[in-house]
């Protein structure tokens, strides 16, 4: 029996970037050179056969070589990683868990590890800023990244390339230590070196979040709960990236689920599951991720194949294309409820969005099938304990702004954001909040959308229909003292956004 090359590595053995546990290791050695050892008495054994499904999923290519148990294990016996790279290793994993354990304390969203000439900077994105944590130099912060990417992850590419981007899957292991649910991780080479994202997912299967915690009004509650009675009906929801909308749906399908004492079936396409929602299943996306092509036509066939699958309420993670678009509204004209997600600026910007996509007016319009519109994005909250009043900070800022807190505000409630104190980690924020836009759409709403355009339907639906603009909500969120007018100007919308589109309602209704 050959032996592994002395400068091949086994990459299932731990601290490995294919890492196997210790049963599967007994019958598999897959190297860095593409040999794949597999004992020849377990060749369809179900650790073999997922293995080799995995690495074809990763497009990794490698040789199959039957070989006998004892033979597996004199590999492992004289792996080179069996040396002192392991223990270098292995400190570096420690030092990487330390990092994200500071960061899910803190209660971040994302670690940004930047690598720059003679300079490393890690920094945390906490209630949407980035904060920098430390600094190392930069052959630490690259021996970091390539630590996390080829011994902490399991789905990502066997080499680690600083030289081009590469994205990949933190292992359950390395959740396990860290308190996480899940980690994405993106790279991306720079001009003078590497930025490395990691996205931190949280467990929150058992928590009682509600749409209410997260911002939205009672009246919106109320719209959202009709939406999601419905047997059919496809109800899209917007927002930037890192808006929380995963959150948002999170909420939504649980009440469901609540609501339907279990008794349905509630099956989600994610790419990739980010947050456990108990009581439904939970399906990822499994395709090349570097080919959009590819990824456009799995997300049509894995809705497609969906509806095979007996579903009551289905979640599309995104509607990415025309592909996806035609089979999530498919899935909704055959009597399915359908909850989905696209990029767009505000609640009837998603029409608009959906037509660029090229989804026929016809079906886009028919209020019986897209049943509910939501757009939402997140603002900082302000401490209770440091915030500055109006009359302490209003000089300070510049007159534009001034003026407009002054039409649209009611200045005596108006805070700001203080210095920080120790109640809010000397950050002057207690958390975010939703600001969003629910629209239940009518057939006069959509037949104006049709012949006259979106702010023509925009109009119709805050005089007729009593629409909530993110522009009214943000206001009122300023006057309870909760949101910084600054702040909110930037986050959200500019204070005289309605105004300037003719659906200014008047100085008392703005600022009530």
């Amino acid at each position: 029996m050959e032996v592994i090359k002395r400068d091949s590595r086994c990459l299932t053995a731990k601290g490995g970037s294919w890492e196997l546990n210790e049963d599967a290791r007994k019958i598999i050695c897959f190297t860095s050179s593409g040999e794949l050892y597999i004992s020849s008495s377990h060749e369809k054994s179900y650790w073999v056969l997922a293995f080799i499904d995995k690495l074809r999923r990763n497009n990794v290519k490698f040789v199959i070589k039957p070989v006998s148990i004892e033979q597996i294990a004199q590999l492992y016996s004289s792996n080179v990683l069996a040396t002192d790279s392991v223990v270098q290793s292995s400190g570096r994993q420690e030092e990487v868990i330390s990092i994200v354990r500071d960061a899910v304390e803190l209660k971040a969203s994302d670690i940004h590890i930047i690598v720059r000439e003679n300079v490393t900077h890690i920094k945390y994105r906490v209630d949407g800023e980035l904060r920098q944590n430390q600094e190392m130099s930069e052959n630490d912060g690259n021996d970091i990244c390539a630590t996390i990417y080829q011994t902490m992850c399991d789905v990502a590419e066997p080499v680690f390339n600083p030289r081009r981007s590469q994205d990949a899957r933190l292992m359950s292991t390395t959740l396990e230590k860290c308190g996480l649910y899940g980690g994405r991780i993106a790279t991306r080479p720079t001009d003078s070196g590497l930025l490395m994202v990691i996205r931190l997912l949280y467990d929150r299967g058992s928590n009682n979040l509600e749409l209410e915690h997260l911002g939205y009004t009672v009246e919106q509650v109320r719209l959202i709960n009709r939406m999601a009675a419905r047997r059919f009906g496809i109800n899209i929801l917007s927002g930037p990236t890192g808006s929380g909308k995963s959150t948002t749906l999170e909420c939504v399908l649980k009440r469901i689920i609540s609501q339907r004492e279990e008794k349905a079936h509630v099956l989600t396409l994610e790419d990739p599951p980010e947050y456990r929602i108990t009581g439904a299943v939970q399906t990822p996306i499994q395709c090349d991720k570097n080919d959009d092509d590819a990824v456009s036509k799995e997300w049509a066939r894995a809705i497609s194949n969906a509806m095979r699958l007996d579903p009551d309420i289905l979640m599309c993670g995104e509607v990415r294309d025309l592909h996806s678009a035609t089979a999530t509204f498919r899935a909704a004209m055959t009597g399915h409820g359908v909850w989905t997600t696209v990029h767009a600026n505000d609640a009837l910007a998603i029409l608009s969005r959906l037509d660029d996509i090229g989804v026929s007016p016809a079906i886009m319009t028919d209020a019986t099938l897209v049943t509910g519109l939501i757009s939402q994005v997140l603002t900082r909250k302000l401490c209770p304990h440091c915030r500055k009043p109006w009359h302490q900070h209003a000089h300070l800022i510049d007159d534009a702004v001034r003026q407009r807190i002054e039409k649209y505000c009611l200045t005596g409630q108006v805070f700001f954001r203080g210095e920080g104190c120790e109640a809010c980690g000397f950050t002057g924020i207690n958390g975010r909040t939703v600001i969003a836009e629910v629209v239940e759409p009518d057939d006069a709403l959509m037949d104006i959308y049709s012949h006259q355009g979106k702010n023509a339907a925009r109009r119709y639906w805050v005089e007729q229909l009593g629409g909530l603009t993110r522009n009214h909500i943000l206001i009122q969120m300023i006057n309870k003292g909760i949101v910084d007018p600054c702040e909110g100007e930037r986050d959200v919308c500019m204070l005289d956004d309605d105004d300037v589109v003719g659906l200014y309602r008047g100085d008392d209704a703005s600022k009530n």
